[in-house]
């Protein structure tokens, strides 16, 4: 995925505001940012990537997080992201059910549509645990390397699945699975099944498993993931969330028929 790069640099470009929004563009490809990595990228010195950081952090697109002496999106950066999306129905159907069932089981949960060959996750809950993973609202990520993505991949006929990946699926880690047939087997299994799974195919240490939200009326709407870091997440635990997973999907579903 590459990134949108202008013509030609604009004349009269301010510095600052440039530099606040590649700042906030790096948080496409990581959860966090810290001091020393916006002073890396930028090239500018430790305090003014400081005094970026908290301008930002002031006006509520970003957080400062005192445990990991980090950066996260702030409340008004998910919210420009969620307004972006055009999924407001199903947003504000899913969400007091993911809300619920994030705090019920202690994983976080996402939401996700396809866009190409990327998934976007476009509402989520975290885990109220201390060790968890980040909801990443907004953010893109290869569909083949996370379970939300095969959920959606396994519901495009071959032949739409094969125009997205005229080359081989593009590794991610070295779980991630690396050729178009390969894909096609795991698609299959999922189908099958009814769910997928992610081991570290996406992000060494993070294990995630999805079902499909699916509708009589639009068919397959979004795909629901539950995420845990992997030293908290064994592949055992699985049928239970799955189950889970299932039953909460099914609710949105009957909730999303009603006002369709």
């Amino acid at each position: 995925m590459s990134d949108p790069q202008p013509e030609r640099r604009p004349a009269y470009l301010i510095d600052s505001a440039e530099n606040a929004l590649r700042i906030l563009m790096q948080l496409r490809n990581a959860p966090e940012i810290r001091v020393t990595q916006v002073s890396d990228e930028l090239g500018v010195a430790r305090s003014t990537a400081h005094r970026l950081l908290s301008t930002l952090t002031y006006v509520g697109f970003l957080r400062h997080d005192p445990i990991r002496r980090a950066y996260v999106p702030g409340s008004v950066l998910v919210e420009i992201a969620l307004a972006s999306t055009g999924h407001r129905q199903l947003r504000q159907v899913a969400m007091p059910h993911i809300v619920r069932l994030s705090k019920e089981i202690e994983w976080t949960i996402h939401l996700s549509v396809l866009e190409g060959s990327d998934i976007r996750f476009i509402d989520g809950a975290e885990s109220p645990r201390p060790v968890r993973v980040t909801a990443r609202v907004g953010s893109r990520f290869p569909a083949h390397s996370t379970s939300s993505g095969k959920v959606l991949l396994a519901d495009l006929p071959g032949k739409h699945l094969r125009s997205l990946y005229p080359d081989h699926p593009a590794p991610v880690t070295e779980h991630t699975v690396d050729s178009l047939a390969a894909l096609e087997r795991e698609l299959a299994t999922v189908r099958e099944q009814g769910y997928a799974t992610n081991l570290g195919e996406n992000e060494i240490g993070l294990h995630a498993v999805s079902v499909p939200i699916r509708t009589e009326r639009s068919g397959l709407v979004a795909a629901m993931a539950a995420a845990r870091p992997s030293v908290t997440a064994a592949p055992a635990e699985f049928p239970e969330i799955i189950a889970r997973l299932r039953s909460t999907a099914a609710e949105i579903a009957r909730q999303l028929e009603a006002v369709e």
